[in-house]
């Protein structure tokens, strides 16, 4: 089956997930039945954003490339201060109590930093590149004067 990816889509969806977890944190739900789900949920993301970074890299002849990675890097940020707020929130599920989950919440923050970088160094290469004219007027002109 040969499919078209909507790259959109997908950090869409993915935001929808981020601001979900984020809305869990200023309740105050039953840790017993949303603690699991919620971290889950974080591995699910970080995933996902890994995936969408690879695909990204991938694929370096996309149109609207530097506008993705900028998303992507948006993404990031939002997930990275989600995992902030998992680790400080004072709510009912948070990563205060577990050492453990303090832990890899740390790591996986790092690495949500990290790639929000490399999508925003991408980005910024892409600006850098296409800003000058990919042929100059002169090379043009004698490219067209036999025609």
């Amino acid at each position: 089956m040969n499919r078209q990816i909507n790259f959109e889509d997908n950090i869409y969806i993915t935001l929808v997930r981020i601001k979900l977890i984020r809305d869990l944190f200023a309740l105050d739900t039953d840790p017993g039945l949303f603690l699991d789900k919620t971290l889950e949920d974080i591995d699910f993301i970080d995933a996902t954003l890994q995936a969408l970074q690879a695909q990204m890299q991938e694929r370096l002849r996309f149109i609207e490339r530097e506008e993705l990675l900028n998303h992507l890097a948006e993404l990031e940020l939002q997930f990275s201060q989600a995992l902030s707020e998992f680790l400080n929130s004072k709510g009912t599920v948070s990563a205060q109590e577990f050492p453990a989950i303090r832990d890899k919440i740390t790591i996986l923050r790092t690495r949500s930093l990290d790639r929000r970088k490399t999508s925003e160094n991408a980005a910024v290469s892409i600006a850098d590149f296409s800003e000058g004219p990919a042929v100059s007027s002169d090379e043009l002109n004698e490219l067209l004067k036999d025609f």
